[in-house]
């Protein structure tokens, strides 16, 4: 009976020490439980994302936040502000889903289109010798739109900003 009890007592440490080291062995993947999505990568516990998405798991396309319709304020050149408004939409003759355009009512009918940046937070707008355009996001559903243009040898600066 001695017998039994020690081999018993014996088998179940030998057990205990064995799944303890097997169990404390194994290598903890973070990234098997990180679902990246839309082509994004993980990394050191963080999805990298592809540019035109973003968020902890590159669900949310970056340019659905610049979409819609924003009401605000213009100024020209420092003269008194006037309301406005701009419509920014899907850009599609644009590669991928980064393409947007605007248009600012008291500039109707030029409409202006860029590509989101990496960052998600700025429009890049091709720009030329006469005209330089910065679009960005400033905070959640606020946009801000500033044009430097040369007209007739005349520098003309158009600042607009509007929220959704």
């Amino acid at each position: 009976m001695k017998f039994w009890k020690h081999s018993l007592l014996s088998a179940g440490m030998f057990l205990a020490l064995a799944t303890t080291v097997t169990y404390t062995s194994c290598v903890h993947d973070s990234c098997k439980a990180l679902m990246c999505r839309n082509g994004g990568t993980c990394a050191d516990e963080f999805c990298r994302c592809p540019t035109g998405y973003e968020g902890t798991q590159c669900e949310i396309i970056s340019r659905n936040k610049f979409l819609g319709t924003f009401t605000g304020k213009t100024q020209v050149n420092g003269q008194p502000v006037t309301g406005d408004a701009a419509t920014v939409e899907p850009d599609y003759k644009v590669e991928g889903i980064t393409g947007l355009k605007v248009t600012i009512l008291s500039r109707t009918p030029e409409v202006i289109t860029g590509v989101i940046d990496v960052t998600g937070k700025e429009v890049i707008v091709q720009n030329t010798d006469d005209k330089k355009v910065t679009w960005k996001m400033v905070a959640d559903n606020r946009i801000e739109i500033l044009i430097e243009e040369m007209k007739n040898g005349e520098k003309f600066i158009t600042n607009f900003q509007g929220n959704k």
